[in-house]
């Protein structure tokens, strides 16, 4: 186990531990409200715009102030929303239910966190040879390459990225096995 393990570990314990706060309601709720604040900040950008023609110069700062105050405002008030919602479902006899399954997803999360890490090293350092070692022998390499994959066959072919391909694992010989660790040979 690398100190690239106990990060990925200290991720997914820490999400875990904050969706089993917040309650399952709460954390799916929320990330959807992110998405559609994102969908509706884009959608009504064509819209709005017009509205700063001519007060705020150049036009891609006229799109980045509606997209960023639409943005905020739809988060917001569905950040109220869910908060209600959350807050009510807590407290009825659902309460350890959402908890639970808040866990769940937190563990999922750190995954999915995870996993986005490896495709975006992999878009910058393609070369996985010029990757750090205690990467490269990370336990959990296999499993992320794995979701890293089916995160990429999932999206659209002119979307999907390259997934780096992970170094050959080299199976420890007869002598590795047998060796007395490094700290007794001091």
């Amino acid at each position: 186990m690398t100190w690239v393990d106990g990060v990925l570990l200290f991720v997914m314990v820490i999400s875990a531990i904050l969706s089993l706060l917040r309650g399952f309601v709460q954390e799916f709720l929320g990330v959807a409200a992110w998405i559609g604040a994102a969908f509706t900040a884009f959608a009504l950008q064509e819209s709005l715009t017009p509205l700063l023609a001519g007060v705020v110069e150049p036009d891609w700062l006229a799109d980045a102030i509606v997209i960023g105050g639409t943005f905020l405002v739809v988060l917001i008030v569905l950040k109220l929303v869910i908060h209600a919602i959350a807050g009510r479902v807590q407290d009825s006899a659902l309460g350890g239910l959402d908890r639970s399954l808040g866990a769940l997803f937190g563990l999922a999360r750190g995954a999915f966190l995870a996993v986005l890490a490896y495709v975006i090293a992999g878009l910058f350092v393609p070369a996985v040879d010029r990757w750090p070692e205690p990467v490269r022998d990370a336990m959990a390499l296999p499993y992320v390459v794995e979701g890293a994959r089916w995160l990429a066959d999932r999206l659209p072919q002119e979307y999907r990225p390259r997934i780096a391909e992970p170094p050959e694992r080299r199976m420890p010989t007869q002598d590795d096995l047998l060796r007395p660790p490094a700290r007794d040979r001091i």
